[in-house]
């Protein structure tokens, strides 16, 4: 009896132990850095928008999670929490791309203004009415 109780322990350790520290190495997995990486994808506003409005499953399979960098026109500047936030609007659409910026952004988009062309890079987290990006840094 004794024996079986201790190989159910043995077992059932054995079995909870990577799984912990499996979990515990993804908690404290390091972010990609944006600014080091290179994009995989490099894409107008008006093209990326226009294809998540073709077709929103291939193309959130295709971009999400991934680096790109878009180019287009500023719609507007705001923050939210303190960050930055730049949304690049096509024209000929009611989509925009959203593009919340890393804290170290903040001080260059102090110089920057509505209509002005720029490019962004950031991690495409998918589409809601609006294309997402994150942890974006601007691109000169």
């Amino acid at each position: 009896m004794k024996g079986r109780r201790f190989k159910l322990i043995l077992g059932f350790l054995l079995l909870v132990i990577p799984l912990l520290l499996a979990s515990i190495y993804m908690y404290n997995k390091p972010h990609l850095d944006v600014k080091k990486s290179e994009a995989a994808y490099v894409l107008t506003a008006q093209n990326l928008i226009k294809e998540y409005q073709e077709n929103e499953t291939t193309t959130n399979e295709k971009y999400s999670e991934s680096v790109i960098l878009v180019k287009g026109k500023i719609f507007e500047v705001s923050t939210l929490k303190g960050n930055s936030v730049i949304t690049l609007k096509d024209d000929n659409s009611e989509s925009s791309i959203i593009c919340h910026l890393l804290p170290e952004e903040n001080g260059k988009v102090l110089s920057l203004k509505v209509g002005q062309d720029i490019g962004i890079k950031g991690i495409c987290t998918g589409y809601l009415l609006d294309v997402i990006m994150v942890r974006c840094t601007l691109v000169e």
